[in-house]
């Protein structure tokens, strides 16, 4: 049986691509895509002497290299399986595929600190012999010294912690057989099928008990905490710890325990310096959320150990202060402190604010038991959908888990009282850096208008001292922004305009209405609010903010008094050039006016990209660093040194990590990735232009195959998706994926374009036709483009419109529509199960563009509907849509699938069973990749039809292995068969 599974997999592959090589490289293969690496969590030491990465291919072992800026030694571990794929479709718990933790640095630079993973070949044993999932291979700590590149691994660890500002230290908590039973339970779903998850860290460890005394409430326990000297190597244990942290400069280490001895349960800290440890509290009792604040002078928490006697215990939040001595430690908020029907939070997100004035913890209804399931045998259950309702039915139900678990915001101040910020409907809340002021939303009132796209929010002012509140502004379409000092409230109308709210005097300024430039996004085209280009940043003690246009960067002054002014003096509307600032240092809140700014540059027409400096005291434009045919990412800079690690790629270059100073000038390249990619045929990308029959200026990308011969002709496949001609020095080795990859495409002898499409409300449909097919015309003009050899694909958005495309016009020879609108009349109706949601939104305000009702203008509905016209169609065309898909209704694949089984045409529909609206089982992907390249070779090369385009795959044989017969497996170096393709190979 293993065997003739391999066998249809080799047969697949071989049916999809040719494999002859030319000038010593041979074409790509579906196959080929497992081994492609990607570089993950690349990051700089403090002090900017180590870059660190993960190497992580698609499939297999990874490991962790370090590397000296300077060009000296270089150290790599394996990082063991962790390149996963996914094995159940639609799945996105344990076993939903996996990516490694960051490895991270020590403050001092001396140390990299990494989880470690089993080998594949590990996991793959242990999935034949269907261990269970305690049996599984668990996870590892790597310990790596940087001098000599030196590894220690330790075993079964589930999370690590480094303190952000001390390099002598690490913490790690140690699984035991409870954490591994309670992992089992977690992962039963997946059982062989997935690997557990791996040590994460920062993460938040989960032991459990193994108490089932019946009646007896369940009590986690913790595991072993080890606190290791990274400079000595010495270590302490601690026992049955069930959460720890450091504060940022690694003064102390705190830790809550969990004993199965009762009175040792509490909340500790261990001074570092000379290893006293400190009880903040103690007695049975749950203990959570253990939290520093910023200056490491006071530790706050949670606890339900002075309400044990209650049927349902509830925590109170604890507050102690850290410093000479004893901590001395109180409570703050009580457990009846937070109003009738209210309780502290037990697993809430406990901090403190930036100035460390005050504890911010969450705060929760009081729910009512569950309902038992067998109570409800005798009884009616349903759903009562009620045209009051602000959420639908279904939006309620996918959203019950987050209403269940959220926690409203509160706000205590040691010595003062507790204040609830947050309710129900008031959400997103944003605190001043003091805490004094909060800001929400509220979009309660607008919840209906929301179902057709006409939501809004009103937004308020919170005294987080008294509670009070103000509304600032109403029914807003985009979220509003507090400055850090709380002192002005920055938001974007529906007049498109920015405005500030005075906290102080409650005085709203208009800040851009007299500017005479558009700061929404004049590119938009929906039937929508166009949204704003965006927010860069506030300066310090909220004296000014900056906002964007298309182009340039703008400062404005929230209280209307000085005149606004353009920082980047205009070059970037002169020149084309997007200039955005480039945010350096994560953790400050505010910028400093004094310091040079980084801004990040890309021309819009010519597709380079670069960095450039300018200044907020200067009015000169902003100086040139670098400016490149490639796209450059977005640089990181060493924490106390001028050393910057970017990435840089072009559509044969991969975005490997570079490094350099403040300059740019000197860079150096830390990574190599894939240096098998030199075995490959890798195609080139031209940007083309034409306009539209609109009359609109438009541009797409062409990739080429290597060694293009302008003299000959190639089939070509068109794929698009709204604009992606920005994408012109993208690297493209993706997943295998539900749509065209152009790199595999172009690898196998085929033209790939990829056009812009120019939208006009009311004629989504049309708009793409009066777009893509000039484009396509102007292709083959130059005579290299067979035009009987022309296919289309698109998935979603972009499969509705091959889908009317094909009604529309003969041109293309084949068709591949995934997850397609079919008939906007039914769609219209239906609902995105994935969010819950009226698709009524999409029509009338969104991405389908109609911008009305059925009933304000039905023959639009009509005349957008591939259905209505599925008798024009002469394209054979392939559809796939799956029956777990939450944004389209699958129902509509099937009614197109029907329309032209009825009507006798060429169709194919293919669903992978249980999976979503883009395939996420790896298997699902890799089929759905092969097949659609066979189809299209049949039609587009003229090879022979595989057996499931020939017979179909009946539901009786739903689940073997579907092999070809020998005689269909085509072999390598046999003649090509189409007319006019280049490709002298055979699959």
């Amino acid at each position: 049986m293993k065997r003739r599974a391999s066998l249809f997999l080799t047969a697949l592959w071989l049916g999809a691509v040719p494999a002859v090589a030319q000038e010593g490289r041979r074409a790509l293969t579906v196959a080929d895509f497992d081994q492609w690496r990607s570089v993950h969590g690349a990051d700089l030491s403090r002090d900017g002497r180590w870059a660190v990465y993960t190497l992580v291919p698609q499939v297999g072992d990874g490991e962790v290299v370090v590397r000296s800026t300077a060009g000296g030694p270089e150290h790599r571990h394996t990082r063991g399986y962790v390149g996963r794929p996914q094995t159940r479709a639609g799945a996105t718990g344990p076993g939903a595929g996996y990516q490694p933790s960051r490895a991270q640095l020590s403050a001092d630079g001396r140390f990299a600190v990494f989880s470690v993973e089993a080998p594949r070949a590990e996991w793959e044993r242990a999935r034949r012999e269907r261990r269970k999932p305690a049996d599984m291979p668990r996870s590892s700590l790597g310990i790596m010294s940087l001098p000599d590149g030196r590894v220690t691994v330790v075993p079964r660890v589930r999370s690590f912690r480094l303190p952000e500002e001390n390099g002598r230290w690490l913490a790690y908590l140690l699984e035991t057989d409870s954490t591994a039973a309670r992992s089992a339970r977690d992962t039963a779903a997946a059982a062989a099928q997935a690997p557990a998850a791996a040590a994460t860290p920062g993460g938040t460890p989960r032991p459990v008990s193994t108490d089932t005394t019946p009646g007896a409430r369940k009590k986690e326990y913790g595991s072993t905490l080890v606190l290791r000297d990274l400079q000595t190597g010495n270590e302490t244990r601690i026992e049955e710890v069930m959460a720890f942290a450091f504060d940022r400069a690694g003064r102390w280490l705190g830790y809550t325990v969990s004993a199965r001895a009762g009175e040792r349960d509490g909340a500790y800290v261990r001074a570092l310096a000379d290893g006293r440890t400190h009880t903040l509290l103690a007695g049975a009792g749950g203990y959570r959320g253990l939290t520093f604040s910023d200056d490491g002078r006071q530790a706050a928490f949670t606890t339900d150990r002075d309400s044990g006697d209650r049927d349902r215990p509830r925590s109170a939040l604890y507050h102690a202060a850290l410093g000479g001595g004893e901590p001395r430690v109180r409570r703050v908020v009580d457990a009846d402190d937070v109003g009738r029907g209210r309780m502290v939070a037990e697993r809430g997100r406990i901090r403190f604010t930036e100035d460390g004035g005050a504890v911010v913890f969450g705060v929760v209804p009081v729910t009512p038991d569950s309902i038992p399931a067998d109570s409800l045998a005798d009884k009616a259950v349903f759903d009562l959908w009620n045209y009051r309702d602000a959420r639908l039915q279904p939006q309620q139900r996918v959203e019950a888990g987050r209403d269940r678990d959220s926690a409203w915001t509160a706000v205590v101040r040691p010595g003062g009282r507790a204040v609830v910020v947050g309710n129900d409907t008031l959400r997103g809340v944003q605190l001043s850096d003091d805490g004094r002021v909060a800001v929400a939303s509220d979009e309660l009132r607008y919840g209906v208008q929301a179902m057709w796209g006409e939501g809004g929010a009103d937004v308020y002012t919170i005294d987080t001292r008294t509670g009070a509140r103000r509304r600032v502004a109403e029914r807003i379409p985009f979220d509003p922004q507090l400055s850090p000092g709380g002192r002005f409230v920055l938001f974007f109308g529906r007049d498109r305009r920015w405005h500030s709210h005075d906290v102080a005097t409650g005085r709203t300024a208009d800040l851009t209405g007299r500017l005479g430039v558009r700061f929404d996004q004049e590119t938009w085209d929906t039937p929508s609010d166009p949204a704003p280009w965006g927010v860069a940043g506030w300066t310090r003690g909220d004296r000014s903010v900056l906002v964007y246009d298309r182009y340039d960067v703008w400062e404005l002054d929230p209280a209307g008094r000085r005149p606004a002014r353009v920082v980047t003096d205009s070059a970037g509307r002169r020149g084309r050039m997007v200039f955005r600032w480039v945010d350096l240092d994560p953790e400050e809140r505010s910028i400093d006016p004094r310091q040079p700014l980084l801004l990040r540059a890309f021309n819009d027409q010519t597709k380079a990209s670069g960095y450039f400096r300018d200044r907020l005291d200067s009015n000169a434009a902003p100086v040139r660093l670098v400016m490149e045919d490639r796209q450059l990412g977005t640089p990181q800079k060493a924490r106390e040194a001028d050393v910057y690690l970017w990435t840089r790629q072009t559509v044969r270059e991969f975005p490997d990590v570079w490094v350099s100073g403040a300059t740019f000038a000197d860079a150096r390249r830390m990574s190599e990735a894939n240096p098998q990619q030199s075995r490959y045929r890798w195609p080139s990308v031209e940007l083309v232009s034409w306009r539209s029959q609109d009359g609109a200026d438009l541009q797409g990308l062409l990739y080429k195959p290597e060694g293009f011969d302008p003299s000959k002709k190639y089939p070509m496949a068109v794929y698009f998706y709204e604009s992606l001609s920005d994408n012109l020095h993208q690297y493209r080795m993706d997943v295998p994926r539900n749509t065209i990859q152009p790199t595999l495409y172009a690898s196998n002898d085929y033209l790939v374009f990829m056009p812009d499409i120019h939208y006009t409300t009311g004629y989504p449909g049309e708009s793409a036709m009066r777009s893509i097919v000039p484009g396509v015309r102007s292709l083959i003009g130059r005579g290299f483009v067979d035009s009987a050899a022309v296919a289309i694909q698109g998935q979603s958005w972009g499969g509705y419109q091959v889908a009317y495309m094909i009604t529309r016009t003969p041109m293309f020879r084949a068709a591949m529509a995934g997850a397609p609108v079919a008939n906007m009349t039914s769609a219209y109706g239906g609902i995105r199960w994935q969010s819950g949601l009226a698709r009524a939104f999409q029509y009338e305000r969104g991405q389908s563009r109609i911008g009305a009702t059925p009933w304000q203008n039905r023959e639009l509905y009509i005349q957008n509907s591939p259905l209505f016209a599925a008798d024009r169609i002469q394209t054979p065309l392939m559809i796939m849509h799956n029956d777990n898909d939450g944004a389209v209704p699958w129902y509509q694949g099937i009614e197109m699938f029907v329309a032209l089984r009825r009507l006798g045409k060429e169709v194919y529909l293919i669903n992978y069973n249980g999976d979503e609206h883009n395939p996420t089982k790896r298997a699902n992907q890799v089929d759905l990749a092969i097949r659609m390249m066979q189809f299209f070779d049949h039609h587009l090369k003229g090879r022979p039809q595989p057996e499931w385009m020939r017979q179909g795959v009946p539901f009786l044989n739903k689940g073997r292995d579907q092999v070809l017969p020998a005689a269909e497996v085509p072999q390598p170096g046999a003649p090509a068969t189409a007319t006019g393709a280049t490709s002298t190979t055979q699959p």
